[in-house]
């Protein structure tokens, strides 16, 4: 199972990275299908405290909960993103947000949903569409909005992975498939420490801080798409 979702993953990645076609037609004919040309890959991430409930006009509705595993969305196919303007609300509780959201034809993005000053908000992050079949790509996501600068770093005192990573911004690199423990930070607030284990050559991973006020955690899930379907 572990390698069809990084095959798949992989084959949407080269898909809809420009100038791999080939590639991708050689993926595609061995695993799942690919979208069609104009769409765009899209994730919804839940940030915020409880809950979420999720009615985008692009997808069906989703339900994003509090363990790390439930918080991440697949990476998930949007045909004819071109030119259009993709609608989302979403609900916490007792509290409502709505967003809009323009995305380009063969991009990856990261929707991360958020507390704001005066209730809840979504922020698009376009992700980067690298991948190396002989290393892990690790992507660091600062899902704190009142975080400036966060960073990543190899503990109990190796140096930085990522650094001033802005506020609901991410980075992103390949590394060799180690394990290691890492520590997620903002300023003086710091998260436990992560475990990077089970990296695998060509798996692709997220890494996030999240939280309000004191109060951050950091985990790390591994990147997967949904099944495209004709």
């Amino acid at each position: 199972m572990r390698r069809l979702l990084r095959a798949t993953l992989a084959a949407a990645f080269l898909a809809l990275a420009p100038g791999l076609a080939f590639q991708a037609q050689a993926q595609s004919q061995v695993y799942d299908p690919v979208p069609p040309r104009g769409s765009a890959y899209l994730r919804l991430v839940n940030g915020l405290g409880g809950e979420v409930q999720a009615r985008p006009d692009f997808l069906p509705a989703q339900r994003l909960g509090t363990e790390p595993a439930q918080r991440i969305m697949a990476y998930t196919a949007v045909e004819n993103v071109a030119g259009r303007t993709l609608r989302l609300e979403f609900q916490e509780g007792q509290h409502r947000g709505n967003a809009t959201l323009r995305v380009e034809p063969g991009s990856f993005n990261t929707v991360l949903l958020h507390r704001t000053a005066d209730g809840i908000g979504a922020t698009a992050v376009v992700d980067t569409a690298d991948f190396n079949q002989t290393r892990s790509r690790i992507a660091f996501y600062n899902a704190l909005p009142d975080c400036p600068a966060a960073s990543l770093a190899l503990l109990p005192s190796g140096p930085a992975i990522f650094e001033g990573v802005a506020a609901l911004g991410t980075r992103a690199r390949s590394v060799n498939p180690v394990t290691a423990r890492v520590g997620a930070s903002c300023g003086d607030r710091a998260a436990a420490p992560i475990e990077l284990q089970g990296l695998e050559a060509g798996g692709m991973y997220s890494i996030w801080l999240m939280g309000s006020g004191s109060d951050v955690r950091g985990f790390m899930t591994r990147d997967t798409t949904a099944r495209y379907q004709r």
